[in-house]
This record gives C-alpha cells, structure tokens and sequence, in this order.
C-alpha cells in the first residue's frame, strides 16, 4: 500500500512539474494599447505609451493616413526597442481611427496635442522620429520645442507638394478609393523587403481598416483629403531654434518622397543642426522599415555605429571605419533577418 502512495504522489508531482513547463502564468503582449485623453481644448485624444517610464521618450508620428496604432507596424524589432529601453508615445491625428473629424485644425494643433499627452505623462525631454507623411507634422512639433528635443529622427520624410500636383487638386471623393478599401491605400510592392516580415503586410491593411473606419467614419475620405490639403503648404517652420542632432533617412530611388528635393530642404531648414543623411542606394519608400534597426539604434545615441550582417551571418553593430570594411567583404546593412 505505502509503495503504490508513493508512486501515485510521483505520478502527480511528474505531472504538476510538466503542466509548469508548458503552461505561461503571465499574459502575451498582443500590442500596443490605446489610451484616451481629453486635452485642454475639450477635444477628445487618443494616444499610445509603449515602454516602462524612466525608459528614453520617443515621441512617434507614423505617416499619412495611419491611426495613432500604426505603431504596431514598428514592433517587429521589440526585443531591439527593449534592449535599447526606448519608450513609444504616440497621439492619432485628426479624424483618423477614433478620434473626431474637425476640417479647421492643422498641424499646430496637432502639436498642441502631442503637447497637452506628453504634458499628463509628466514628459520633459523626448526624441522625435516620423516617418513620410508625419514629418511635416514632426517639423512643427519640434519648431515648438526645441528645447526640448534629444534627436529629430524624420524618414522616408515628406515636406510638401508642389500646389499644382494632382493631389493637391483632387476633391475628397477621389479619395474614397483608398479610404474606402484598405487594401489598396496600403498594399506593398510584391518585391518589397518587407514581406520577410511575418504578418507585417497584415498589419498594414489592419493599421488602414482602422484609420478610416474605427471611429464610424464608414470610409468616409475626409480626414485624408483634409491631410493631404496640408501637405499642399509649400512651406517648413522655422527651425533655427533647433540644435539637437538630426538624422535623415531616405532610398535613392524612392518615388513617393524622394530624397531630392526633400532631404535638401530638411537639411536647409535644420541649419543649426548637426544633419546625418542616411541614403539607401536602390530602395524605396520603405526602407523606413527596411532600417529601422538602425533607426533605433540612431534612437538610442548609438549613431556613430552601424547594423550589418556580415558573411557568418551574424548581426553586429560596429563603427562606420569598420562597417565599411565588412561591407567590402560581403557584409550588408540591417540585421541578418533581411537576408533570410
């Protein structure tokens, strides 16, 4: 009898020690969770926190006609964010996801926003990093607080469009052609180095069914018309005022916003700055995608390094005398992910 306790007592603590092994006791992260603010202008604002709060503050701003959760699009190098302790805060922009429609705000209101979220989380000093359509919005945002600023990140970045160009001249219903099929407003090239991403082309569509839709706008375009007005100011703020290093990333052949004369016109308007210029040859629109590992790490300080793949395929972050050198040798920029 004490013989077959005993092993009955085995069987249970064999089986207890299994279920430990295989089962989690702490929640996954299924991505970044939206909050809500209402600002002192009585408007209602949305807004995300990613990353623990004595982490360095990046304050993000995704591009045109993108939620304030397309930063989910940017978490297929968490374990890097992490690593490197930066912390995400982003706000929505007007009328898109679920935040209210208002055709009398530009980008200064905008940045009032952005303002009055980093204001309650008690903010002080802040990184800036936007991608195409939400530089023009970042442009603003740190005329304001140049004070303020560790580093302006801006890539694949927009300044404005020539007021005779199609988009500028278009009337809000063209545009239900995107706002009323995600797909289409968001859907990459099939070349694109982007699909070695699992599930980052479904986040895309996910991240453009929600701008135009989540706040019950039904595909309604005019959020996107309104945005796409405000490019059609050929002008930047001024920016004299800020002295924090600046960098700017951009491919070669992208057609969308390319590199001249965008690039030109950043580095004029940041004549204070010390102004890095990233350029990809033969890349696209994406490559702020395609690099954001070293986005991140430019993020973090570390901009005097580069990410690299060398011929072992291992990823190693190393200075730009020996990147070039590795390169030579084989190496290529970006994690070894890329090249899988």
């Amino acid at each position: 009898m004490r013989a077959t306790l005993l092993f009955c007592a085995c069987l249970l603590a064999s089986g207890a020690s299994h279920a430990k092994s295989v089962i989690q006791s702490q929640f996954n992260h299924l991505g970044p969770a939206m909050h809500s603010l209402e600002a002192p202008s009585g408007r209602q604002l949305a807004y995300l926190d990613e990353g623990k709060k004595d982490w360095q503050v990046v304050v993000f701003v995704g591009g045109s006609g993108t939620s304030g959760r397309a930063f989910a699009m940017l978490e297929f190098l968490r374990q890097t964010r992490h690593n490197l302790e930066l912390r995400f805060i982003a706000v929505e922009r007007n009328g898109f996801g679920t935040t209210a429609f208002d055709d009398t705000l530009g980008y200064p209101d905008y940045a009032e926003d952005v303002e009055a979220v980093l204001a309650h989380l008690g903010v002080r000093e802040f990184s800036l990093f936007a991608i195409s359509g939400g530089s023009p919005y970042a442009g603003v945002i740190a005329a304001r607080n140049s004070a303020r600023l560790l580093s302006v990140h801006l890539a694949s970045s927009l300044t404005w469009w020539d007021p005779a160009n199609l988009q500028c001249t278009l009337p809000a219903s063209a545009l239900t052609f995107y706002s009323e099929d995600p797909v289409a407003w968001f859907e990459f090239a099939p070349e694109s180095p982007v699909h070695r991403i699992p599930g980052f082309q479904d986040a895309a569509f996910d991240d453009a069914a929600r701008t135009f839709n989540m706040g019950g706008q039904a595909g309604d375009p005019a959020a996107l018309h309104h945005e796409f007005q405000l490019y059609c100011q050929p002008q930047l703020p001024d920016l004299t005022a800020v002295t924090a290093p600046v960098f700017l990333y951009y491919g070669d052949a992208d057609s969308l916003t390319p590199v001249e004369p965008h690039a030109g016109r950043w580095r004029e308007a940041f004549g204070s700055a010390e102004v890095t210029t990233r350029l990809y040859p033969g890349e696209g629109h994406d490559a702020q995608y395609r690099h954001l590992d070293q986005i991140l790490v430019d993020l973090a300080g570390l901009g005097d390094k580069l990410v690299l793949c060398d011929r072992g395929r291992k990823t190693r972050l190393v200075n730009s005398a020996r990147a070039r050198t590795l390169l030579d040798k084989g190496a290529t920029l970006g994690i070894c992910a890329w090249r899988d």
